[in-house]
């Protein structure tokens, strides 16, 4: 009785492998974008006398963006000095985790929302990178407005990459051959003892 089973036990195992591997890469197959910035933001907006005054004019900043070619954020950062501004997926300050979005407008470019979304204070930033040289930060900080700093000469590099991640074809090849060795095997040595 117990021998009968063995083929559907293996059929289960094979599946759970399967289903494994392609929840540990969602992106199979997929083509990889990095973009790397850095450069000077200068303030352009302020929405009151408040932040105008305690704003710095200036600030350098930095940080990448990757994003896969259906417009899936696979990693990002983004740091600006003069603002103590230091943002990343994972936050080490206490439980606050953003809500983080991510638009793909074109091949290139982009728009990022990190939006903390707490209280009446809760700050939310978007990055938005407009033409080949353009990328702009909007800040809003709750009750005490907006502001925005831009960069219209900004240093851009740009990278694909495609050889870290796997061909769909060859895994589910490989896996789907594996299983059907397996359960024939099984099968057969259940025949032969009955």
């Amino acid at each position: 009785m117990n021998q009968v089973r063995l083929p559907k036990v293996s059929v289960a195992v094979i599946g759970l492998v399967v289903a494994s591997v392609f929840y540990t890469t969602p992106v199979l197959g997929a083509i990889l974008t990095r973009q790397d910035f850095s450069g000077d933001f200068a303030l352009v907006d302020a929405s009151s006398p408040f932040l105008e005054n305690f704003l710095p004019e200036e600030s350098e900043y930095s940080g990448f963006v990757v994003y896969s070619e259906d417009g899936i954020l696979s990693d990002w950062e983004l740091s600006v000095n003069n603002l103590d501004l230091n943002l990343q997926p994972s936050f080490n300050s206490g439980d606050l985790s953003p809500n983080v979005d991510f638009e793909l407008d074109s091949r290139s470019n982009w728009n990022l929302v990190v939006d903390f979304g707490i209280a009446f204070d809760a700050p939310r930033y978007t990055l938005e990178k407009t033409s080949s040289s353009e990328i702009t930060l909007t800040g809003e900080v709750g009750r005490a407005g907006t502001y925005i700093y831009q960069d219209s000469a900004a240093n851009i590099t740009l990278s694909s990459s495609s050889t870290s991640v796997p061909e769909p074809t060859s895994l589910l090849g490989l896996l789907l051959g594996v299983g059907a060795i397996a359960v024939s095997k099984k099968a057969d040595e259940t025949k032969s003892e009955v």
